[in-house]
């Protein structure tokens, strides 16, 4: 156990080079730049991607959209044609001349006439006198019969020559009655070039009817569209829902791709659009690699930055620490370095070396002055213990008074001094002198900003205690209900004028004799030119006004014994 009184150990604190300092200073520097750059960087990026995805969202709404609406123009021009005058009265020569009239505008492959049976009535592909065939593949035409409907069908082949296709098929109403089912078949050739203005280079569209089987691909694969084979399983994966996002999948091609796709309502198919992902995620990549690749340069270059001032600053401090261990051999002047703070410490050294001597002169005056202080101060409480021996009524009172004027003069000089007695502002004089007679909710307190010399703040203080006193014995600080207001101002010429006024306490009286208070404000406060004091006996509170001028202290002292006369 160690001793008593014996001190306790204490580790003494880790060194560090300065080339260890210097690095840290590197890396702390350069890690908010780089921070920020990366954040900014990067949050460009990803917002330029999420612009890019939200441009490709758009892109495939508008091809869904526009499939849509090229579905909903033939379901409207097959419900005009299904109205035709010729087919109501039976006229099937002059309705098949309309409808080929019709199919070439569309566009389509034929339209076909279906009973309900199946059986083909007018097929436009085939002439008047050519043997019509049964369909077997009838579920769209069967539909649109029993519910009245338009339907869309998924892929299936023609019936005269096994090409692939789509149909529409609207009912046929003679006289309120469905008789008929009238289809158009369309090409994939024909779906494929819905696509064409939304699928740009790059990236990949289809139209996959809800078996999951491609009716159309944009671009082409060596050729072939593909028709009629499944989709890719990631996407196979989500048909019938209504839509899916951004799908990681793989194309045929072995691209890494992000798929998205919406489902038509109307039809059934879902439409499909592919990007690859090196297009979203690859400025993404990019920016983190350089990123990377910037931080460790900047570290690699902040360390080598970093050696090298170190090596030069070693090398300074090194010849600095020789010269001042010569200081005390009287060394010459200090050879410049390179460095210069070094250069002025050196100097700085070398003048603290030849002022010495004149700063031990300067301590001699300096504990001349505080003698000539200490002499003044004692002075000072000299006469304050003889005025208020013939202001005393008993000896407890003479304690009292004598004790409250000492710590009012122990403030001042405590103000005095954290100014280095080149003097004290007013209103921390007001402040601390009252702070023992009343708390801040009796008091309002208020003036400019004003410095005091030494001696007007000592005659201030005093004067303030006096009052003070006066207030707590017979003003307002005698009642719990009395307040105190204290203002100043000055004007352009110097002059200050301090206002003192109690209000809410006893019953204020015309004093019939002079106390040592009173006597001692009446005598500073008239002892220089332009000076005066009013006391105003007013019933409803005492009022005391100073007027004083601000002018250049030259003893540093208040003059005490003035009050003795």
């Amino acid at each position: 156990m160690a001793r008593p009184g014996a001190r306790a150990f204490r580790r003494p604190p880790r060194s560090w080079p300065v080339s260890a300092y210097l690095l840290v200073l590197a890396i702390a520097t350069s890690l908010p730049v780089l921070g920020c750059a990366a954040f900014v960087a990067y949050h460009f990026v990803a917002e330029s991607s999420q612009l890019m995805k939200a441009e490709y969202e758009d892109r495939l709404r508008l091809m869904r959209n526009a499939t849509e609406l090229r579905v909903a123009n033939i379901i409207e021009d097959l419900q005009i044609l299904a109205l035709s005058p010729p087919l109501a009265r039976g006229s099937l020569a002059e309705f098949r001349e309309h409808a080929v009239q019709s199919v070439k505008l569309i566009g389509g492959v034929a339209i076909v006439l279906y009973a309900p049976d199946g059986q083909q009535i007018v097929n436009t592909r085939l002439q008047t006198n050519d043997a019509l065939p049964k369909r077997i593949e009838f579920d769209t035409e069967r539909r649109a019969i029993e519910t009245g409907l338009p339907q869309v069908s998924g892929l299936q082949k023609a019936v005269v020559d096994d090409q692939p296709i789509v149909t529409i098929a609207v009912p046929v109403r003679i006289d309120g009655e469905i008789r008929y089912a009238l289809n158009i078949g369309l090409s994939t050739q024909y779906l494929s070039g819905l696509m064409d203005e939304y699928v740009s280079a790059g990236l990949v569209g289809s139209i996959v009817d809800s078996r999951g089987l491609l009716l159309a691909r944009r671009p082409l694969l060596d050729g072939d569209q593909l028709v009629g084979q499944p989709t890719i399983p990631e996407v196979m994966a989500h048909i019938g829902e209504p839509s899916a996002w951004w799908i990681k999948a793989i194309s045929r091609t072995s691209v890494p791709t992000y798929t998205s796709l919406l489902r038509s309502g109307q039809s059934g198919w879902s439409i499909n659009l592919a990007v690859p992902r090196e297009v979203i995620d690859g400025p993404l990549h990019r920016t983190v690699e350089w990123i990377i690749v910037l931080t460790i340069l900047t570290f690699a270059l902040g360390l080598g930055l970093a050696r090298w001032l170190a090596h030069r600053f070693i090398a300074e401090f090194t010849g600095f620490e020789r010269y001042v261990a010569t200081l005390q051999t009287g060394v010459g002047e200090p050879v410049p370095g390179n460095i210069t703070e070094v250069n002025r410490m050196k100097k700085v050294l070398h003048t603290v070396g030849r002022n010495l001597a004149a700063a031990l002169g300067q301590q001699k005056i300096l504990l001349d002055e505080i003698n000539h202080r200490v002499k003044n101060t004692l002075g000072t409480v000299q006469s304050i213990a003889r005025l208020s021996r013939s202001s005393a009524g008993d000896l407890d009172q003479y304690v009292t008074s004598f004790e409250g004027r000492l710590l009012a003069l122990s403030e001042a000089y405590n103000l005095l001094t954290e100014n280095n007695w080149v003097g004290a502002h007013l209103d921390p004089v007001v402040r601390r002198t009252l702070a023992p007679f009343a708390g801040s909710e009796r008091l309002r307190i208020g003036g400019p900003d004003i410095l005091l010399t030494p001696r007007l703040a000592l005659a201030l203080s005093a004067t303030l205690q006096e009052l003070s006193t006066n207030a707590a014995k017979y003003g307002a600080f005698s009642l719990p209900s009395g307040k105190l207001h204290i203002c100043w101002t000055i004007d352009d010429t110097g002059l200050v004028r301090l206002v003192w006024t109690e209000s809410d306490g006893p019953l204020v009286r015309q004093p019939t004799r002079k106390g040592f208070g009173t006597q001692m404000i009446g005598s500073m406060f008239r002892s220089e030119e332009g000076w005066s004091v009013k006391l105003d006996f007013d019933p409803g509170g005492l009022r005391c006004v100073l007027q004083f001028y601000l002018q250049q202290d030259k003893t540093g002292q208040a003059d005490w014994t003035a009050a003795a006369s």
